[in-house]
């Protein structure tokens, strides 16, 4: 049976997509994949590329046009599309007969509320335009892919549905996880650096203490907004011990995390983060790293089992550097806090969920 899974927003190594991809091929599935031209290296899927396009609108049309001409070509059995701008691509597919799986990796309204490229007074109408036109949707698809189930309650009741939380591969996590015996006391925060993910109250909270302790702030991942890079690189001229590490590899950006002492996974309110799985979470987790996470009710459901993160107001750098300064004097907390991570971990693996997709492609 052929499977056509197709993104023009992700990258063709997006990591939620290639644990699908691996789970498909796994299971004797071909796969054709369409996705942006890019580095890919998995040899036993097809991959089609198409024109990366930087300008959301020249992606949202000519990107959408480009993938579905190649989807077609693809006659696949099942198709299985990523981006909310490509639903008018998976309704086309419909009108032509396909099974159409949509995979909703957000809430994608709550999500347009935070949006600052999207001026403030616009925002609540888009997504409630937005909401309105997704829920009528996936009505039309035969499954969709959600991450948590609280996704599904702007849904109504669809029997084909699969919720698959984002597990990391564990058994690479766990391969990389290093124990580090340096002095300096290393923070990291790795993924997307945006303003509402709390980036300027993290370093506000790294830069009252840098002068006290001997500690590193390291940065990974793409930086959406071009004053917050300049807010960075200004605050970079106030210690040497801030570091932004740019877009790595996977594999790179998991070896300068494991080389880190504590997770940050501080981001700013809002309906689809408090209710979101985030990867770094679990990631963090498996590579044995202590957590200073906002102080969202659905985190504390994996972070309270063995207490392994301390819970910060993320819109306060002085409640964040208190947490940082309790965990870079205590070196046994850190420690104890280490040991839990690891063992809570053992619990979220991608292996252990992969079989949802397997399940949803087989009702089709």
């Amino acid at each position: 049976m052929r499977v056509c899974v197709i993104t023009t927003v992700h990258s063709p190594s997006d990591i939620r997509i290639s644990k699908e991809l691996d789970t498909l091929v796994k299971a004797g599935y071909d796969v054709v994949y369409i996705a942006q031209k890019g580095k890919f290296d998995n040899d036993k899927v097809t991959f089609w590329p198409i024109t990366v396009y930087h300008d959301r609108i020249k992606r949202l049309i000519k990107g959408s046009r480009e993938a579905f001409g190649k989807a077609l070509e693809a006659n696949a059995d099942i198709y299985h599309f990523h981006d909310p701008e490509l639903i008018g691509l998976g309704k086309k597919l419909k009108r032509h007969g396909k099974k159409v799986v949509y995979d909703i990796h957000e809430e994608y309204p709550s999500v347009i509320l935070s949006k600052n490229w999207i001026p403030k007074i616009l925002r609540p109408v888009i997504a409630r335009l937005a909401d309105t036109y997704e829920r009528r949707a996936v009505e039309k698809m035969d499954g969709i892919v959600v991450v948590v189930p609280e996704q599904l309650e702007r849904f109504s009741e669809k029997k084909q549905v699969a919720i698959i939380p984002n597990y990391p591969d564990t058994i690479f996590l766990e391969s990389m996880r290093t124990k580090r015996d340096e002095e300096r006391v290393k923070f990291v925060y790795s993924g997307s650096i945006d303003v509402d993910r709390s980036i300027k109250e993290m370093i506000d909270a790294f830069l009252m203490l840098h002068a006290k302790y001997n500690i590193e702030l390291d940065l990974l991942g793409p930086i959406h907004d071009e004053e917050l890079r300049r807010y960075i690189t200004e605050r970079q001229k106030d210690t040497d011990a801030l570091f932004y590490k740019g877009v790595l590899p996977y594999s790179e950006a998991i070896e300068v995390v494991s080389d880190c002492d504590v997770g940050l996974m501080v981001v700013h309110r809002g309906r689809s983060k408090e209710i979101s799985s985030p990867l770094k979470m679990y990631e963090y987790l498996s590579l044995g790293l202590p957590i200073i996470a906002s102080d969202f009710k659905k985190w504390h459901e994996v972070l309270d089992e063995k207490p392994c993160a301390l819970f910060v107001d993320p819109d306060s750098a002085e409640d964040i550097a208190e947490k940082m300064e309790i965990l870079i004097k205590d070196e046994k907390l850190r420690s104890q806090m280490r040991d839990n991570a690891i063992e809570i971990s053992r619990k979220y693996t991608w292996k252990s969920v992969e079989d949802r997709l397997l399940k949803l492609y087989r009702s089709l």
